[in-house]
């Protein structure tokens, strides 16, 4: 399964009906389909804006429209979907309701729908209806009957494959190990997403997964290599060791416990690794390679802890080692967005009554230095400059421009330097 589009209507800051395309491995491109020109990296999707723009909240809802019909027996509890009424100036006849709208529109894989379904319809919708009910919400599904909705009540298939990571993600702690797998859902679907729902979501503890569970040596080779290739460019590698308590990872001829490792490496094996454990769960249980499972992947905040030089690799180091699947990340570093093309990137903003609005972002930015893209639409900066520096060169270009030559020298001499010092 991916994800082609998702519609929002009154839910959080997506007042208006808004639709959001996605790149996926599958997608068709062209000059008469949502997304015109085909980006190097077509499993790569970017959502880029200020905070509170709504970033988030897509990851959210996708991840709930994936769980169709069965997020009313999941139990899952997001936050508050519809959204909130304006209290502090009038509210439109549409900023009045109380139902929200979310429309999910995927793109199938065998045993995803019926067999009576021609191979040119194998998209399907899962739309879902929020409505508050006082100070709760009711969650309603509409039903589409060519969707083999029994494959999403069971976990053991790789029907409807979904992981989601907010940006709370990490492992356990050594005091949690014992209970980590014990004390989760009979329903694995549930525990994919929650991370995403759910504040302090603890994932799947590596050591215990990894080195308490029997494998063939080849499955437990193509686990490490797979997050090798991960890690490609980041300085550190693991070669398959563990001690009585952790995995240790190695770095400058240093052998280094999961534990002790830095929160920028912590939290990104911790998601890394409970992806793989999800994959191996279906491979082992349905003969599919880890490698070919399609799927999708929600990240939040994506360089959240990464060196800038780990950034800029990072997103296309994932593309490449998980090709069939799909990633939807959200970011606000520049280095990120300069490391995919235009074509991978949304971008939201809010207007003046905070309601989001989707943009279509066509402005080449792939190469481009930090500071350009900062000053670029993308991010919308004037300078990116501190501003007490910012304003003292805009007086010097202004006593230059009134022919000033002295200020013409000061002006290149201070382009130069920082103000440390200056009083």
């Amino acid at each position: 399964m991916y994800i082609n589009s998702i519609t929002l209507k009154n839910i959080r800051t997506f007042a208006a009906e808004s639709t959001i395309h996605f790149n996926y491995p599958e997608r068709v491109y062209g000059e008469d389909k949502p997304i015109k020109q085909a980006p190097k990296l077509k499993n790569v999707n970017l959502l880029f804006g200020e905070n509170s723009t709504g970033k988030s909240t897509v990851l959210e809802v996708i991840a709930l429209a994936s769980l169709g019909p069965a997020i009313i027996e999941s139990r899952i509890d997001p936050k508050p979907l519809v959204r909130l009424i304006p209290s502090q100036r009038k509210p439109s006849e549409a900023e009045k309701s109380e139902i929200g709208t979310i429309r999910a529109f995927f793109t199938l894989h065998e045993g995803e729908f019926d067999s009576i379904v021609p191979p040119s319809s194998r998209g399907f919708s899962s739309e879902l209806l929020i409505s508050k009910k006082g100070k709760l919400e009711n969650i309603e599904h509409k039903e589409n009957k060519n969707i083999r909705w029994k494959q999403v009540y069971e976990d053991e298939n790789a029907a409807f494959f979904i992981v989601a990571y907010g940006t709370s993600r990490r492992g356990s702690l050594d005091s949690e190990r014992s209970k980590n797998l014990r004390n989760r859902t009979h329903y694995w679907r549930t525990d994919r997403i929650n991370s995403i729902i759910k504040d302090e979501f603890t994932l799947v503890d590596f050591w215990e997964w990894f080195v308490n569970h029997k494998r063939r040596k080849k499955r437990s080779e193509l686990i490490v290599k797979l997050i090798n290739r991960a890690l490609a460019k980041s300085q550190l590698k693991y070669e398959g060791n563990w001690n009585e308590d952790d995995c240790l990872f190695t770095r400058g001829g240093m052998e280094i416990p999961l534990r002790s490792l830095s929160d920028g490496y912590k939290g990104f094996l911790s998601w890394i690794t409970d992806l793989l454990y999800h994959l191996e769960y279906i491979s082992l249980r349905t003969k599919i390679s880890m490698q070919n499972i399609p799927g999708i992947v929600l990240v939040d905040e994506i360089d959240l802890h990464l060196h800038p030089r780990w950034q800029m690799d990072v997103i296309s180091q994932l593309a490449n080692t998980f090709p069939r699947l799909q990633f939807i990340f959200t970011s606000h570093s520049p280095l990120i967005a300069g490391s995919v093309e235009w074509m991978n990137i949304t971008r939201l903003s809010l207007d003046r009554f905070h309601r989001t609005v989707v943009d279509l972002f066509e402005e080449p930015i792939h190469g481009l230095d930090a500071d350009q893209i900062l000053v670029s639409t993308l991010f919308g900066l004037e300078s990116t400059r501190a501003r007490a520096k910012q304003n003292l060169l805009d007086e010097l270009r202004n006593r230059v421009r009134r022919g000033d030559k002295g200020a013409a020298k000061e002006f290149l001499s201070e382009l130069a330097r920082g103000i440390e010092g200056e009083k």
